[in-house]
Parts: C-alpha cells; structure tokens; sequence
C-alpha cells in the first residue's frame, strides 16, 4: 500500500511539472483568459484549485522578469 502512495504521489508531482511547462509556454493573452476561467471558489486540493495557484505562479514569475 505505501509503495501504490509513493507511485501516486511520483504521477502527481509529473502531471504538476507538465502544467507548469505547458503554462510557461502560453503567451500573455491565453494565461489571462485561463485564469479569468478558472473558478474562484474551488475547493481546496481540487485540480481546478492547483491550477490556478499554478496560473497565479506563473504570472506573478512573469511580474518579476
């Protein structure tokens, strides 16, 4: 059973990474609309939620830049 969690958790931290890339490589215009789509009062954990802390990151590294 803790070997399934350890894999589970492996999937996870891949399929967040292959967001984070495919986020990186969209322009201004589609990272906005994203985000203006994406619900605000998701629940917490929810994929919905994860994406769009990943969105706030990727646009707040750009603010940076």
């Amino acid at each position: 059973m803790q070997v399934v969690a350890v894999e589970l958790i492996a999937k996870l931290h891949d399929a967040i990474e292959a967001i984070q890339d495919h986020l990186s490589q969209l322009d201004e215009v589609n990272l906005a609309a994203l985000e203006k789509r994406l619900p605000r009062n998701a629940p917490a954990g929810s994929a919905e939620m994860v994406a769009l802390v990943l969105v706030y990151r990727e646009l707040e590294k750009r603010k940076r830049l």
